[in-house]
């Protein structure tokens, strides 16, 4: 019974921050993404009809625009990557008319559509340093609550079971839709990794190191217990980008690799045999039948983009069709693509296809011209945003070969985070024009970043 009246306590709280936040944006956007990872509206059903992400979002962003009205100017529709996502997001919209169930198309152009809104609040909400570390911050609380929650069911029994040709295994995964399943939780893990990375190479507090190395933790102990491969592969990736791109390579090798060892011994030997069949597969090994069944589904989804080769088969709506039509059964289950270009193919066509490779070349371009200027300009925790952007980019690639993330936060975030850095690093350069003596053109939002001859950037390195 004491658990009702905390819960109101809490719940009055969280109302009366949310509302102080529609009028401090930098506060609203860290009550957003809160709303957004946690997902009230699963945790208590009634809220789900007022779909509190998509609505909070649009109300902050709106209220954002009344006092910044230049934003729905050049900013915001000259900058590539906002562009290139309202793009993606009028495709899906294209592919209402034409899809197979446009009820369900709706509902997953809905899905994009709060997923841009995150975009577009990271974007333009973080205009400092400071509230760039205030969200780094938020997102290693997520990974906290993620990897913990993940643990603490697993621990008690809550865990999905997976019956393969090498006996069961108990793979961990998260309490809500985000993390719903194993592969799911392990990639949300992997995709905020690189950030705990940044905050812990930009930190001299040894108790703060502490956290973030017991974060790191956490979070790798709950990855290897969900057993999924294309998360492990995808960390693999990560930590030779990590070294790659250190001050100190020797010492990260060293490090690394004694981490790996330590997770490798300590793994028990169920989750050691199901890594290793990535090694039996590369030898030319036989498919387990989730693997095989795989390919099934992957030849499906070539039928179904020759049938639908313009618009798809509506927004999210690949499992509609396989199960109802391209499955060859008559009740057919609806199993989703497992690959990013097959599910951008058939739920979008080559109009979604295209719009998406805008956006992941204008990912590409901006994380260049970001860790050129950060480096030129001495700004180490941009530059360290820089790179941990980098590693979520090439983390995402690698799990989306075999994962369908279209509609799972990974790119949206990065996105955001990618122009929010970007946009701090002008503001630097735009005084560092200013405080030169020599003339020279001030950067605009679409061109690439250079410092002007002869200067160098303002202020000291945010580390």
């Amino acid at each position: 019974m004491t658990i009702i009246p905390l819960l109101i306590v809490f719940g009055i709280i969280g109302v009366a921050v949310a509302i102080v936040g529609i009028f401090r944006p930098s506060l609203g956007l860290l009550v957003f993404l809160a709303i957004y990872f946690i997902q009230p509206g699963e945790i208590v059903p009634a809220l789900a009809p007022f779909r509190l992400e998509l609505t909070y979002g649009v109300s902050l962003f709106a209220a954002f625009l009344r006092r910044r009205a230049s934003v729905l100017g050049p900013t915001l529709i000259s900058n590539r990557i906002l562009l290139s996502s309202l793009l993606l997001l009028g495709s899906a919209c294209l592919s209402i008319p034409f899809a197979v169930w446009r009820g369900g198309a709706w509902n997953g152009m809905l899905g994009l559509a709060k997923l841009i809104v995150l975009l577009l609040l990271v974007s333009r909400l973080i205009e400092t340093n400071r509230q760039m570390r205030n969200v780094l911050w938020l997102l290693v609380a997520v990974l906290l609550y993620f990897a913990g929650t993940g643990l603490f069911a697993y621990a008690h029994g809550d865990y999905y079971t997976l019956r393969y040709s090498l006996g069961n295994l108990d793979r961990a995964r998260g309490l809500n839709s985000l993390a719903g399943g194993p592969n799911e939780l392990a990639g949300l893990i992997l995709a905020l990794l690189p950030f705990v990375i940044a905050l812990f190479r930009c930190t001299k507090n040894l108790l703060i190191v502490l956290l973030l190395f017991a974060s790191g933790g956490l979070a790798l102990t709950a990855m290897v217990l969900t057993g999924s491969r294309s998360a492990i592969i995808g960390l693999a990736f990560v930590v030779f980008y990590s070294v790659f791109t250190s001050r100190h390579k020797f010492m990260s090798l060293v490090g690394c690799l004694v981490l790996s060892a330590v997770i490798w011994f300590s793994m028990p030997s169920a989750y050691q045999q199901r890594f290793l069949t990535v090694k039996s597969y590369a030898a030319g090994g036989q498919l387990d039948d989730s693997n095989t069944y795989r390919l099934e589904i992957w030849q499906a989804g070539w039928r179904m983009f020759f049938d639908h080769p313009v618009l798809g088969v509506g927004a999210s709506q690949f499992p509609t069709a396989f199960g109802t039509v391209y499955s060859r059964k008559t009740h057919g289950a609806w199993m989703n693509p497992h690959n990013l270009f097959l599910q951008l193919a058939c739920e979008l066509g080559i109009i979604g296809l295209i719009a998406f490779a805008y956006f992941l070349v204008q990912l590409i371009k901006t994380l260049r011209s970001t860790l050129r200027v950060a480096e030129q300009c001495a700004a180490h925790f941009n530059y360290q945003i820089s790179l941990a952007c980098g590693a979520v980019l090439l983390a995402v690639s690698v799990i989306s070969v075999v994962g369908h993330s279209l509609y799972r936060p990974y790119w949206y975030l990065l996105g955001g985070m990618l122009v929010a850095n970007r946009s701090i690093l002008a503001s630097k350069l735009r005084q560092s024009v200013l405080r030169s003596s020599k003339p020279a053109k001030l950067w605009s939002f679409q061109d690439e970043p250079r410092l002007a001859p002869g200067a160098t950037c303002a202020g000291k390195p945010a580390c």
